[in-house]
């Protein structure tokens, strides 16, 4: 039986400098009370927020640099009128939209998995807002979106009063899998399976499940491993590592 499932948060101030860029307001996170009886399984949300301060001297430099490289294209390039014409030829093919989409539903064929997806923020606590219902998915709004460049973090209950939960079978996946996150009006992205890993519950990586990323990335959190009645949670969490279908 499912006692209560409560996530806990502590800020970190000016984390880390790396050049001009500052990075501050990290979100760590704590979680705590994944509370089991008799009927064990694995459980996980978590939340993060990072933003970031651009130096306006470093900006400019980098802008600057970006129109000397175009200018200096533009000056050894030589215009072939035969090309010229085939490039016109060529019909226009629109591009997909890299802003990301708000994720509404979750499928995962090869588990079986066919579920809402609903955004949640923090509450006046600053604790991350979870399902009530063990078949929902949280999708941590404050973060990327899915199909956008970084990390989207979705989380799972595995078991609820009633039994097996939404992520019950996520240890499951294996590298390859895929993962299809569906809009309100019906955009979809396709993820693949990278890899999975499971994480100490007091000292998992924040930065590499939430963290910036040149990649556009899906993970999904769940809990997993032992449940330590001391510390009222598993003693693990796990983490499936998605990429996007191109």
């Amino acid at each position: 039986m499912l006692v209560c499932w409560e996530l806990q948060y502590s800020f970190a101030r000016d984390f880390l400098f790396k050049g001009n860029v500052i990075f501050s307001g990290i979100l760590l996170l704590f979680l705590s009370a994944c509370g089991v009886d008799q009927y064990s399984s694995e459980n996980s949300s978590t939340a993060y927020e990072e933003t970031e301060v651009l130096d306006e001297s470093y900006t400019e430099m980098i802008e600057v640099e970006s129109q000397k490289e175009r200018s200096e294209v533009n000056s050894t390039e030589e215009t072939n009128p035969a090309e010229e014409a085939a490039a016109d030829s060529v019909p226009i093919v629109p591009v997909k939209d890299e802003t990301g989409i708000i994720p509404a539903h979750l499928e995962i064929p090869s588990i079986k998995v066919d579920a809402q997806v609903d955004g949640y923020g923090l509450d006046e606590d600053g604790k991350m807002e979870v399902p009530d219902e063990g078949e929902s998915i949280a999708w941590f709004e404050r973060g990327a979106k899915p199909g956008t460049q970084g990390n989207a973090v979705l989380a799972g209950h595995v078991d609820d009063r009633t039994g097996p939960a939404v992520f019950y079978d996520l240890n499951k996946l294996e590298e390859g899998d895929e993962i299809i996150v569906t809009s309100e009006d019906g955009e979809a992205y396709t993820f693949l399976v990278s890899h999975k890993e499971a994480y100490p519950y007091d000292d998992a990586p924040i930065d590499v499940v939430f963290g910036k990323t040149s990649s556009r990335n899906l993970n999904l959190i769940t809990c997993t491993g032992e449940f330590d009645t001391n510390a009222g949670t598993h003693r693990e969490r796990l983490v499936v590592f998605t990429e996007l279908k191109e």
